[in-house]
């Protein structure tokens, strides 16, 4: 069985991260590439151990299929397969994990995108017919499978290190604060980070985030994964959350109504924390929404660029 990859259409990247999550597709997408022709390699192989033989002489003996080193012999090549099969499929799920899809090719032996051909069906009649012997031909086949096995275990190293990559990127990804952090659809912002006017004195002054109005009691998700290491009143931002993601980076949830965790807390991307509210100093139930790099507060639409809606309010 061989398999073909199939591009799923382009994955979020949020960005910002030493290794990207485009970067990654494209190396994972080319090592399983180069797999999946290794499988279909090793399959060519296995399969040519039991065509028969094109260069078996006359003087070459048959090997008794009740012989127990063609038993052993058969029992080798169908182990090999078996690995092989386990192999193709773990690479599909891998492809499926990083957002290719990894369907099945075409089977050439049943005459699926085969080349034209055609001829008399003629059965071999049982393993007397299989290139099994016991001189040249049995050494060979022993050298054959002895390389095809060699193989099968540098692929599956390869598969082992790529899932390895792949499972780290995944905890990283979930970490990484890219999500919408209100439910709902249409998102709008009625306050950007920078300069602005205050709402309360009409001054010029800083705002450290970004302000997404929304009905009192929507629920505030989670942005990414982490650790809450604060939720309560805090000053000015009212009730609020600060979820810590790793890596320096953190996110700050203001303003809310009610909150749904507590410090200590591990949450789960797109997890309900708190709900919308105008607690602190606010003019209106909406959602204070903070990233905090290093200590430093930092442009959250670089973050949430590919999920807040364009349209703004001023």
């Amino acid at each position: 069985m061989a398999f073909v990859i199939i591009s799923a259409g382009p994955v979020t990247n949020p960005g910002l991260r030493t290794i990207s999550a485009g970067r990654l597709v494209l190396a994972c997408g080319a090592v399983l590439t180069l797999l999946m022709a290794g499988c279909i390699g090793l399959g060519y192989g296995i399969a040519n151990l039991n065509a028969p033989a094109n260069a078996m002489t006359n003087s070459m003996t048959p090997l008794d299929p009740d012989h127990p080193e063609a038993q052993a012999l058969a029992n080798h090549v169908g182990s090999l397969a078996g690995r092989l099969s386990r192999l193709e499929g773990e690479a599909a799920a891998l492809g499926k994990r990083i957002g290719l899809e990894v369907a099945p090719a075409a089977d050439s032996s049943r005459g699926e995108a085969a080349k034209p051909a055609g001829g008399p069906f003629l059965p071999v009649a049982g393993l007397a017919a299989l290139p099994f012997s016991y001189d040249r031909s049995e050494r060979r086949n022993g050298r054959d499978l002895g390389r095809i096995e060699s193989k099968i275990v540098q692929l599956e190293d390869d598969l082992s290190r790529l899932a390895d990559a792949v499972a780290d990127r995944e905890i990283e990804t979930m970490a990484y604060p890219y999500r919408l952090p209100v439910a709902g659809q249409d998102t709008r912002v009625s306050s950007t980070y920078g300069v602005r006017h205050d709402p309360f004195t009409g001054r010029l002054a800083r705002h450290t985030g970004l302000d997404i109005p929304a009905p009192r009691g929507t629920p505030i998700l989670a942005s990414g994964g982490g650790r809450v290491v604060s939720a309560g009143y805090k000053g000015a931002y009212g009730r609020a959350v600060v979820i810590d993601h790793g890596d320096g980076l953190s996110t700050l949830y203001g303003h809310a109504s009610k909150l749904l965790v507590r410090a200590g807390d591990v949450v789960m991307p797109n997890q309900q924390i708190a709900l919308v509210g105008s607690t602190g100093r606010s003019t209106g139930p909406h959602l204070h929404f903070e990233v905090i790099r290093r200590g430093v507060r930092v442009e959250p639409r670089q973050y949430l660029s590919q999920v807040l809606g364009r349209g703004l309010e001023h």
